[in-house]
């Protein structure tokens, strides 16, 4: 009989220690369940904060890039627009100074030309200016205009005038008035006679009519 009873109250016993390790783990579970969740929650947050900071670290960088695309695209286009204006000035610089060289002309006449040697009758080797052309000298050296023809004129060009000659019988040439000439002139047999090394050089050129004479300087 007490070995029933005996039996009876360790069942009993066994019983409330099951209840209690059952209530136990099943109370117990949720925790580490929420836990483990709160845990994944946290990371995931984490996550999505750091993916939004990379997110907008990116942003910045497009944003950057974009605005130094921008000021280099407009650094080129000063340039282009620099490089316009020079060629532009370059045009017109070259369409001024073309005028310049087509309206250099201070005095344009129309005659005929004439040749000459420092051998000719009655000269002396000397140029009315001074200028001694015995040794064949024909032309003269200008600061502005380099080596020039020399030119026998008319008075009214006093020494130094420089005139470029054109449609004589060699080609277009530059001159400087250094003599004079009894029959050359307005009104007399030649407006300019040319200066050659001897007298049978300048009859061989003969002379040359409705030749273009442009004033380009009077005087020195």
């Amino acid at each position: 009989m007490k070995i029933f009873v005996y039996i009876i109250n360790f069942m009993f016993i066994l019983a409330i220690v099951f209840y209690f390790t059952i209530a136990g783990i099943q109370s117990t579970e949720p925790t580490v369940v929420s836990v483990e969740l709160k845990e994944k929650n946290l990371k995931s947050s984490d996550l999505l904060e750091y993916a939004q900071n990379v997110g907008s670290v990116v942003a910045k960088n497009v944003e950057s890039s974009s605005s130094d695309f921008e000021e280099e695209k407009m650094e080129v286009s000063e340039v282009e627009e620099t490089v316009s204006e020079n060629s532009e000035n370059d045009s017109i610089s070259s369409v001024n100074d073309e005028e310049t060289h087509v309206t250099d002309v201070l005095e344009t006449q129309v005659g005929s030309l004439s040749g000459y040697g420092p051998d000719c009758y009655g000269c002396s080797g000397i140029l009315a200016s001074g200028l001694d052309v015995r040794d064949g000298t024909i032309y003269y050296s200008d600061a502005t205009y380099g080596n020039v023809r020399i030119l026998a004129g008319d008075y009214a060009y006093p020494y130094g005038t420089i005139v470029r000659v054109k449609n004589s019988k060699i080609s277009e040439f530059i001159g400087i008035v250094l003599d004079r000439g009894g029959a050359i002139g307005f009104g007399k047999s030649h407006l300019f006679d040319l200066l050659f090394p001897s007298s049978s050089d300048a009859l061989a050129y003969e002379v040359s009519y409705n030749t273009t004479f442009e004033i380009l300087r009077y005087g020195y």
